[in-house]
């Protein structure tokens, strides 16, 4: 995902803080069948430099059968924040001079990693 520098966070502790306030995240993995996607409940934890997610698969979901089969395949969680739609016309701008436009604003994590 492309994250403008200025938009970056930086900070782990601000990343774990997303992580753990919005822990409904999609798990996206690929194998030579294709890409699969599951949305799951999380408990991050951070042991020293690293975070480690906890999630459950219900057992008649082929997901954990196909990371299982893959061991060593990389994997991203999205963990989405709040996200709102900005009009051009809030930004003071718009008013000096009259350009501007939407945005959205977003807090996203892509935390990518492998299954055990």
């Amino acid at each position: 995902m492309y994250v403008p520098d200025q938009f970056k966070i930086t900070e782990p502790s601000d990343v774990l803080a997303l992580m753990k306030a919005n822990p409904f995240a999609a798990l996206v993995s690929g194998d030579a069948d294709g890409l699969t996607a599951t949305h799951l409940p999380t408990v991050t934890r951070q042991e020293g430099e690293a975070l480690f997610v906890e999630c459950h698969f219900a057992r008649p979901n082929p997901h954990w059968k196909r990371l299982a089969a893959n061991p060593d395949a990389e994997m991203l969680m999205i963990f989405s924040g709040p996200d709102a739609y900005i009009r051009p016309g809030w930004y003071p701008s718009k008013a000096e001079h009259g350009k501007a436009v939407p945005t959205w604003n977003y807090a996203i994590v892509h935390a990518y990693g492998r299954a055990e």
